[in-house]
């Protein structure tokens, strides 16, 4: 694997029954279920445990996580295949499928991916080492993937508080082991229609909590006044609406929620737009695009560009080749820059610093769909997989989402329009005040205390 496995808290627990602490359980399948770890590293017993990693398993259980890991990157990237991509792209489809929410049905029913796991689990040991480091020590276990959740609740204490956090605005079937109702898996729900389909699946709601996801503290500050984040919206407001026509309408809201009015003679006319690629490297193949189109507009200082490689080394040197025969080599490293570390945690570390001068996020619409809370609009690239077309649907249902408004080669006239006409500004309070900004303070608290509390204002949830 391209990425080191350090220890992001950067010290052991002295005691593994640490007060008010858990076991936080990842993989390393894409960024999205890192992503959500990371976020929770205050409240690890010592390191986050990566599932699958070479650090955590033995020879033969490696070598099952490592065939699990080749065929989900394989067909994160299928799509890009010239021929084959569609039938690629819909046996992707047909093995994530999500059923409609409507009509409402009982969907308890256990899928063949529910069977074939418990399979995996059962008789091949997936997941076994990290079943047998919770069977050793009673203290809380977090996961961020399904498949330890659902080991732990197999093989570990009955008795020991199991967390699965879910990280997509829908799920598939195979997230709730075969018999919910005798499972004791506690979930942690990122939004109302991800507690809407647990309960269709068959989860009792008292072991649903829906605490929202966890983002990251560098980019809300203190649960009490989220500074950092209240600073870090009104000053993108103010570039997202050079021309004050969404301010001259929300005026009241912006004083009422961020205590200050952004100043129009502080307008800056430059926009910063950060594009960041699947964590498995797909799509990587629109930043020449992107760079292409926007070429002018760099030049002339009037946008800053972010490229999110991720923890992949060939990603990166992608990107310098784009930069290069664009030649757009002078602008490298202060209108252009690249966001990469082969350690994932020091490549989320930079990501997240990056995130709060950014203007507009464009990606496809993965966990990071969650972000729109920070105040960030979010430009939807393809999806790729059902669970994610859902997760650009609830983007929409908030007004936090924007689809392209025309072809990616023309994105140097639609991005400006959308900033000048105020849709970007719109669709970044839509994100601010709508999306759950709290989620990672409140799995904390559900971890010390066994509950958690939340209010009606946007700024509480």
């Amino acid at each position: 694997m391209p990425a080191r496995l350090s220890n992001p808290t950067g010290h052991h627990c002295a005691h593994l029954r640490c007060r008010g602490k858990a076991f936080v359980i990842t993989v390393l399948m894409g960024l999205g279920h890192t992503r959500a770890a990371y976020t929770l590293r205050d409240i690890a017993i010592g390191n986050i445990l990566i599932d699958g990693s070479r650090d955590l398993c033995g020879h033969g259980e490696y070598r099952m996580w490592e065939k699990v890991r080749s065929l989900y990157y394989f067909m994160s990237k299928a799509g890009e295949l010239p021929v084959l991509g569609k039938i690629f792209l819909w046996l992707l489809h047909r093995a994530q499928a999500i059923p409609p929410m409507y009509p409402v049905l009982d969907l308890s029913t256990p899928t063949f991916g529910v069977k074939h796991l418990e399979k995996l689990i059962k008789q091949k040991g997936l997941c076994a080492t990290v079943v047998d480091t919770l069977r050793r020590e009673s203290a809380p276990a977090i996961h961020t993937f399904y498949a330890s959740a659902i080991a732990a609740d197999h093989f570990a204490d009955k008795d020991q508080n199991n967390y699965l956090l879910l990280c997509d605005a829908d799920i598939n079937r195979i997230w709730v082991p075969r018999d919910p109702r005798a499972s004791g898996i506690r979930y942690l729900a990122p939004c109302s229609q991800v507690k809407k389909r647990l309960l269709l699946y068959g989860v009792p709601e008292a072991n649903i909590f829906l605490t929202g996801f966890p983002l990251p503290k560098e980019n809300i500050g203190s649960k009490e006044d989220l500074g950092i984040l209240k600073g870090d919206v009104l000053g993108r407001l103010m570039r997202l609406d050079p021309k004050n026509n969404f301010y001259n309408i929300h005026k009241r809201s912006i004083d009422y929620f961020l205590g200050n009015s952004p100043s129009p003679e502080q307008l800056p006319d430059c926009l910063t737009l950060t594009f960041a690629v699947g964590g498995s490297g797909a799509q990587a193949g629109m930043a020449q695009r992107i760079l292409r189109s926007l070429r002018h507009k760099i030049a002339e200082g009037r946008v800053r560009v972010y490229l999110s490689a991720g923890i992949h080394r060939e990603v990166y040197e992608q990107f310098i080749r784009y930069i290069c025969s664009l030649d757009l080599s002078r602008f490298f490293g202060d209108r252009i820059e690249i966001i990469y570390h082969e350690n994932v945690y020091s490549y989320l570390k930079q990501f997240n610093a990056v995130l709060r001068s950014t203007d507009v996020l464009w990606t496809k619409p993965s966990e990071l769909s969650f972000y729109c809370a920070l105040g960030l609009p979010i430009l939807t690239a393809p999806a790729v997989g059902t669970h994610e077309e859902l997760n650009r649907e609830w983007l929409q249902d908030v007004h936090a989402g924007i689809n392209p408004a025309g072809p990616i080669e023309h994105a140097d006239e639609w991005l400006f329009d959308l900033r000048e006409s105020g849709v970007l500004a719109e669709s970044a309070w839509a994100g601010f005040l709508k999306g759950r900004k709290l989620g990672v303070f409140k799995i904390e608290e559900l971890i010390q205390t066994g509950t958690f509390t939340s209010g009606n204002s946007p700024l509480e949830r």
